[in-house]
């Protein structure tokens, strides 16, 4: 940056500092910069000063009270997200695991996924049923879906082996008297766990009383004579200020 540069930075420096300073003491250039009116300038910044801090402490009283209140809500949603995923899992654990692939078929822990026309459809293992039959050059399997309709799946002897065919059709099996047992399981526990949700949707006992302590902290704070002690002082500041320069002062950004 060159002299001109740094002589526009001081420039401007300069100027925001003379406009602050008549901020502060509003009126003509003698008020805000002689000595003789110091002791006035001192009076105004005393009662600011403490009309300010009066305010700060009084919103950080309020602030840690609503931020309590906050982490009471924020603690009940988590909850309830806890609850609401267990009884979400019990009704529909997902896909699970997976266990093998043949084709188009892919088999999971509690669901078998067939791709048919680039798209795939998840179906409940428990109600998959399923058997094989042979051919010249290829097995077929007949796939009975849980809504009870059927699909008809080949697999050519050159691409697929009747060994390997049969040993994912008995996974299969397997993992359907695995997905009933499974289901069975959640079945037995899915009404404790749907009564745990309700209770902890129910219970709001933290929340209640970390907001009516909040409301309690605000009561307090709006009535503390303190901060009516600190505006009075200060208002009796701007009347003197004003008497004296004929402008009042602005308020305290920090002023409610």
């Amino acid at each position: 940056m060159g002299v001109l540069g740094w002589l526009a930075v001081i420039a401007a420096a300069l100027a925001a500092a003379v406009l602050w300073r008549w901020l502060q003491y509003p009126g003509a250039w003698r008020y805000a910069f002689e000595p003789r009116y110091a002791a006035d300038r001192h009076r105004l910044d005393a009662a600011r000063h403490h009309l300010c801090e009066v305010l700060h402490a009084s919103r950080r009283t309020v602030s840690a009270a609503r931020g309590d209140a906050d982490r009471a809500a924020d603690a009940h949603r988590r909850r309830i997200a806890a609850a609401q995923a267990e009884v979400d899992r019990l009704r529909d654990p997902g896909r699970g695991a997976e266990r093998g692939a043949l084709g188009a078929l892919r088999l999971f822990e509690h669901k078998l996924v067939l791709t048919t026309d680039g798209r795939a459809a998840d179906h409940p293992l428990d109600g998959i049923s399923l058997r094989t039959d042979e051919s010249a050059g290829a097995t077929r399997v007949h796939l009975v879906l849980p809504d009870g309709r059927q699909r008809e799946l080949e697999f050519p002897h050159d691409e697929f082996t009747s060994a390997k065919v049969r040993a994912f059709v008995v996974a299969v099996h397997d993992g359907v008297a695995d997905a009933k047992r499974y289901r069975l399981e959640c079945e037995a526990k899915l009404p404790a766990a749907e009564a745990a949700l309700a209770e902890v949707r129910a219970d709001t006992a933290e929340v209640d009383r970390a907001h009516r302590r909040l409301a309690e902290v605000r009561a307090e704070q709006d009535a503390d004579p303190a901060i009516a002690e600190a505006e009075e002082a200060w208002q009796s500041a701007c009347e003197r200020w004003r008497k004296l320069t004929g402008v009042r002062p602005h308020r305290p950004f920090t002023a409610r």
